[in-house]
């Protein structure tokens, strides 16, 4: 890539020089030391505008493609196929379980526990509560929207009678 710009430059700046790099052998007059010196000093020239290129052009990652499955053409675009480090990562996704999902996934809903009837079990309350003491979403719980809201009840009910502390989770030492 970089070695493109490189010959691109060198191809500008020394049109003529062009059958100084050909295999051919060096012609036997007194110009064969001053064609040396020339092509030293492209030569360096050309190391100076790689090193140059080389620290001023950002890393980039390519998608790689993978074997067995299919590919549309627009996927090999270069603007598809390069991964921008500057664009927001896709986040967690937003919306809670479906009815179904949920009721799969709902420990409560599956062993008919209300949890508001739990509200003096601490260790178990924990799991529903961050580092910080916040109630976990449903997003996070995966609970049934009657689990989530009954638990949200247990955590405040039982943050009142001093069962589970009111800014940190219980530690499990």
């Amino acid at each position: 890539m970089f070695a493109g710009r490189v010959t691109k430059t060198l191809r500008q700046s020394a049109p003529r020089l062009s059958a100084s790099f050909s295999s051919k052998p060096p012609p036997a007059t007194s110009s064969f030391s001053a064609t040396q010196e020339l092509f030293k000093t492209v030569s360096e020239t050309a190391a100076k505008l790689a090193e140059e290129v080389e620290v001023s052009a950002p890393t980039v990652r390519v998608r790689a493609l993978r074997p067995g499955f299919a590919i549309r053409p627009h996927q090999l675009a270069y603007d598809n196929r390069v991964i921008d480090r500057s664009a927001p990562r896709p986040r967690r996704p937003t919306v809670a379980p479906a009815s179904k999902q949920a009721r799969d996934g709902d420990i409560f809903y599956q062993l008919g526990v209300d949890p508001v009837s739990i509200a003096t079990n601490a260790s178990v309350l924990s799991k529903y509560i961050t580092e910080m003491g916040q109630i976990q979403p449903r997003t996070q719980t995966r609970l049934t929207v009657k689990s989530q809201r009954r638990l949200g009840k247990a955590i405040r009910r039982a943050r009142m009678m001093g069962v589970i502390p009111i800014l940190s989770r219980i530690s499990n030492d």
